[in-house]
């Protein structure tokens, strides 16, 4: 795999693109590669599949452009030159999470050209899909194998698990230590929650929670036992944080802060369709824009969307009352009554 900072073109050459005397590549398929004759748009799940099975593992590059049995190039084709790398990202990013972090680009070598797409080593494992497509569940684990793209085994879940646990502990080691060597008689604890500020003095100074949210915007914070490197003057964080209940509506583009149609919800979810608008009356996610947004498309037309915030929201839920095989028929029943009602009251 890459080391040093060097660079794809230079590593494929050198590592991959490696030819016995009859032309024919000698490296085979094996964790960090894979071969692909051609690329064609409609098996971006399949290569969505395969990338997060690279960043489960070590990271890996999947060449197009290499003919199977025997391996030798046939050229890269035009559907790979022509791919729109926006479009590429969205599938990714519907379909699984964390974020896949990815390159892509095209080598020339004496024998033809071969376009290659590099995925990173996950920093933040388990990568999770969370959408429905085909072979693929949502919640459904992909490693990397000899070769193969696989669902995760217990023995490299284990190892993924246990690096999460020995990271996080040399975090709050680090964290520990940063604490002894500073000044510490100058550090307070601010509680998010209720917006105060705990001080060795024995003193507690309540804040706006307003103010709270805008500083903790602003810098760099820990939460969940993450701790971000480099962000002195460090801020320790209790309480439940999460800033979009505070500022509901980021200034992002909606369709990436609100990217789910109710049929994403459907599909992700595993559900029939006729309980995703239950659902969504039953806990009013219409009511908050961390949850939904409805964006005017045109006049008379819009388009109802909604947050990952929403998406697991309803995930939750359903898995509370995973118990209860009637659960989701009763929330239906209480929604047709509901709208009943409504179309009654406007005649």
């Amino acid at each position: 795999m890459l080391n040093n900072g060097q660079k794809h073109e230079e590593y494929i050459k050198s590592h991959i693109l490696v030819f016995d005397k009859n032309g024919k590549l000698k490296c085979r398929e094996r964790a960090d590669l894979e071969y692909k004759e051609s690329f064609s748009y409609s098996n971006s799940a399949k290569y969505a599949k395969t990338m997060a099975a690279f960043a489960n593992n070590a990271g890996g590059y999947i060449i197009f452009g290499v003919k199977d049995k025997p391996r030798e190039i046939v050229g890269v084709n035009n559907a790979f030159k022509e791919l729109p790398i926006e479009k590429m990202t969205e599938i990714l990013n519907s379909r699984f999470s964390p974020e896949i972090l990815w390159d892509i680009g095209i080598v020339d070598c004496e024998r033809g050209e071969v376009g290659y797409i590099y995925v990173e080593e996950s920093l933040d494992k388990p990568v999770m899909a969370i959408k429905v497509d085909g072979t693929i569940s949502s919640g459904d684990i992909f490693y990397r194998y000899k070769a193969r793209t696989e669902k995760i085994k217990y023995p490299e879940m284990h190892r993924i698990i246990a690096e999460r646990e020995k990271r996080i502990h040399n975090s709050i080691i680090k964290l520990v230590e940063s604490i002894r060597a500073g000044n510490t008689p100058n550090i307070g604890i601010i509680n998010y929650s209720n917006g105060r500020i705990s001080t060795p003095y024995g003193v507690d100074v309540a804040i706006d929670k307003k103010l709270v949210v805008q500083v903790l915007k602003k810098a760099k914070f820990i939460k969940e036992g993450q701790l971000k490197e480099g962000g002195e003057p460090v801020l320790m964080v209790t309480g439940n944080i999460d800033l979009a209940e505070e500022v509901p509506v980021p200034d992002l583009e909606p369709n990436i802060s609100h990217p789910y149609l109710q049929k994403d919800l459907t599909s992700m979810l595993g559900i029939e369709g006729k309980y995703t608008p239950a659902l969504i009356w039953y806990f009013h996610l219409k009511d908050e824009k961390k949850y939904h947004l409805e964006i005017q498309t045109s006049k008379k037309t819009e388009v109802h969307k909604y947050s990952e915030f929403a998406f697991k929201k309803l995930k939750n839920e359903i898995s509370e009352h995973s118990g209860d095989s009637e659960w989701l028929d009763k929330i239906k029943e209480k929604y047709t009554q509901n709208q009943k009602s409504k179309s009654k009251k406007n005649k």
